[in-house]
């Protein structure tokens, strides 16, 4: 569908930032899971990105979203945006959120393997000192538990948390659950799994970010 991907391309070459959750902070922290499932157990190293899905002035309520790296080798990315809630069709629909305070969070889609039941991320946010929708909430307040829920048709299935520790001065890494699901498992449905990868390619493209290396092409021709 290229003229899709051209539309993201065009949306993030006007903002000169991602078509969507254009404004965001990058954070460090560590994540441990627990429980057999699609995500490693154990504790390991990760960046989270706080962000609003269009970009909303200061203090104005969006879809605000979290996206995280698990720095495995080879990485785990998922994507969750606020929802009304965590059971049954809660996590199939999107809400704009006031505040990032007492909030869940939803993959929305789904990780699929064979022979397995579908399985949803969540991500709950407990801390009641988090009372803006803006993403630098967190500076001055860290370090930030958040809770991490991996969930199918009867419930959790993994749980875990994500300890925000500090601010990263990293450049903002190219998150994609697409390119970067848990080994053996793929993001579902298909069919937006491939909108969704054509809407990454538009967008990256609209940035200068090389789609392989994901390196600013700009600034290396400038060189």
């Amino acid at each position: 569908m290229p003229l899709y991907r051209d539309a993201f391309r065009e949306l993030a070459a006007l903002r000169s930032a991602p078509a969507f959750h254009p404004d965001g902070v990058l954070y460090e922290g560590r994540a441990e899971v627990r429980g057999p499932g699609p995500l490693p157990l154990g504790e390991v190293d990760c960046l989270v990105r706080l962000s609003k899905g269009i970009g909303t002035p200061r203090g104005v309520p969006d879809l605000l979203g979290i996206a995280v790296r698990l720095l495995h080798e080879p990485p785990v990315d998922f994507l969750c945006t606020t929802g009304p809630g965590s059971t049954g069709w809660r996590r199939f629909v999107l809400r704009p959120s006031r505040r990032w305070a007492r909030s869940t969070l939803t993959s929305l889609m789904y990780w699929r393997a064979p022979h397995v039941e579908r399985l949803h991320v969540l991500v709950d946010v407990p801390d009641t000192r988090l009372d803006s929708p803006d993403p630098d909430v967190l500076i001055g307040r860290l370090p930030v538990r958040l809770g991490l829920r991996v969930v199918g048709r009867d419930g959790d299935v993994q749980v875990g948390t994500i300890e925000v520790t500090r601010r990263s001065d990293l450049d903002r890494p190219a998150f994609d659950p697409v390119l970067h699901p848990p080994a053996g498992w793929r993001l579902g449905p298909a069919w937006l799994a491939s909108l969704r990868e054509r809407a990454y390619v538009g967008s990256r493209a609209g940035q200068g970010i090389d789609a392989t290396t994901g390196r600013d092409v700009r600034l290396e021709q400038a060189r």
